[in-house]
């Protein structure tokens, strides 16, 4: 998939970093309107599709079956963004984009680790500003990469987001870093149920402004039907993972 993406004309994919989990783990910097100096970083990381069948010799029954970020990764996040901060003098703002969300995106949510209550998502809109529809459950993988914990030590990343639920377009700030889902632009994936399958296909805007403290000035959804965009068109017939139950 990468090799064709690649073909396309701008593309700025590259392979990646190699010995990594994965593949095109890798960061962009987006340099400065004036001079050489790094203005924002973009962090891609391959977060895999499936949980391996066993590790030493236990299954996952029972567990989620999605994949994780390794370990590895994680820590050439780490030691990446202290060199380049060490290259040019300061913590290059960044943002970070994944296809599986971490868990964080559910705790953000429910403002719990552990409950899944009305209340506690009112309390969770209110501290963690969240904006944006959640109609699937997060699909995480069994076990927490400590990306998030690596990126509060770090202090550069602005904002975490990822892909994988498609019907889930909601963001919210938590503890400083920004947790979101991009969008789910094509029309050949699952949708929401019924006549309005396709009401959500769209991606997220990032808008970077350089004279803007954290040069991440805001971002947005944006949708097809904004565009006047036929939602008519076919897609999969594939029904969602229900949410759960509170």
């Amino acid at each position: 998939m990468l090799k064709f993406y690649m073909k396309y004309k701008h593309n700025m994919n590259t392979p990646g970093q190699k010995g990594l989990t994965g593949t095109g783990n890798m960061n962009l910097l987006i340099k400065k309107s004036r001079g050489n100096k790094a203005a924002f970083n973009l962090w891609l990381l391959d977060s895999g599709r499936y949980a391996p069948q066993t590790i030493a010799g236990q299954d996952f029954k029972g567990y989620p079956t999605w994949d994780w970020l390794r370990f590895n990764q994680v820590n050439w996040y780490y030691e990446r963004s202290k060199a380049i901060e060490k290259r040019y003098g300061y913590k290059v703002p960044s943002l970070v984009f994944i296809h599986i969300p971490l868990w964080e995106h559910r705790f953000m949510w429910w403002g719990s680790v552990d409950g899944r209550t009305q209340a506690g998502h009112d309390l969770a809109v209110a501290r963690h500003q969240i904006n944006g529809e959640r109609n699937e459950d997060e699909c995480p993988g069994p076990i927490n990469s400590g990306l998030f914990t690596a990126m509060l030590d770090r202090g550069d990343v602005k904002g975490v987001f990822c892909g994988h639920d498609h019907i889930n377009t909601y963001c919210g700030n938590y503890y400083g870093i920004l947790l979101g889902y991009a969008g789910n632009t094509g029309f050949g994936t699952y949708g929401l149920s019924g006549p309005d399958r396709n009401r959500l296909r769209g991606a997220r805007v990032f808008n970077l402004d350089e004279n803007h403290e954290g040069v991440l000035a805001d971002t947005h959804m944006v949708f097809a039907k904004d565009f006047g965009i036929d939602l008519t068109a076919n897609d999969q017939s594939i029904d969602p993972l229900p949410l759960e139950k509170e």
